[in-house]
């Protein structure tokens, strides 16, 4: 299969989990929060896995591992600053106009989807391997987000068929994010072990940071533990391959 071929099925994959959120729409939220409270265990161990079993070692092969670390580092601030200055809405004095912080969780989600298409472009430049396995791990951490997302735009007023209208295109920018990345591949080459250590720190900074914390809303010892497992097999997605069928 061409390189080309891989990374439109694999951003078409992640457009169309994307439009996850809708079901909410259909089989209502308490289902879909309760789905999407097991994936996030999951979605931490794989992009943990990815990050440091495979982005970091990957780029580690051009720069020396202080130069990667560093661009890790840098890329855990990056996304830290996008999320804080553009994925996220605010309420001020406790005011949340329905049209503004609806309008501006799509605009994030747009962004968001189009940082993922490149994420899912540049792993599959480098390695194919790595590239579906980054695409899992994204796929992944898409769903919680996207039913949190589709929350938010139902509780702020958004009709159901309005929503589920601008979902649907803006799943659509991870395509574009993908393609893109894709048609100046030239460009990105020079690039590209610089580019994966930034992915890196995004994926550490959204499972440390974003998905972490909701594991520790429940206390209990049974929840806890299968929160563990789940972890576990998401780290395992990483090494499995290469212990059954060899190196890299």
């Amino acid at each position: 299969m061409s390189l080309f071929l891989y990374i439109l099925l694999a951003s078409l994959a992640e457009s169309i989990v994307s439009f996850s959120g809708g079901f909410l729409a259909i089989w209502g939220e308490e289902k879909m929060r309760k789905i999407a409270h097991f994936v996030v265990s999951f979605a931490i161990g794989a992009l943990l896995g990815v990050a440091f079993l495979e982005l970091i070692p990957e780029a580690a092969e051009t720069l020396s591992l202080s130069a990667v670390m560093s661009w890790v580092l840098g890329g855990i601030v990056l996304f830290f600053v996008l999320e804080k200055f553009l994925f996220w809405y605010h309420c001020h004095g406790g005011v949340c106009p329905v049209h503004t912080y609806t309008y501006l969780v799509l605009w994030g989600d747009f962004l968001h989807n189009l940082i993922d298409g490149i994420i899912i472009a540049l792993t599959f430049m480098a390695d194919t391997r790595l590239g579906i396995l980054t695409t899992v791990a994204v796929i992944f951490h898409e769903i919680p987000q996207e039913i949190g997302d589709f929350a938010v735009l139902m509780h702020g007023g958004m009709q159901r068929r309005r929503a589920l209208f601008y979902n649907f295109w803006i799943s659509l920018s991870t395509l574009a994010g993908a393609l893109i990345t894709y048609a100046f591949g030239d460009i990105f080459a020079s690039v590209l072990p610089y580019a994966l250590a930034l992915v890196a720190g995004n994926f550490i900074y959204i499972a440390s940071t974003d998905l972490m914390p909701e594991l520790h809303e429940s206390t209990k010892f049974p929840h806890g533990f299968l929160q563990f497992l789940l972890i576990i097999t998401g780290i395992a997605l990483v090494i499995l391959p290469e212990l059954l069928f060899g190196a890299r």
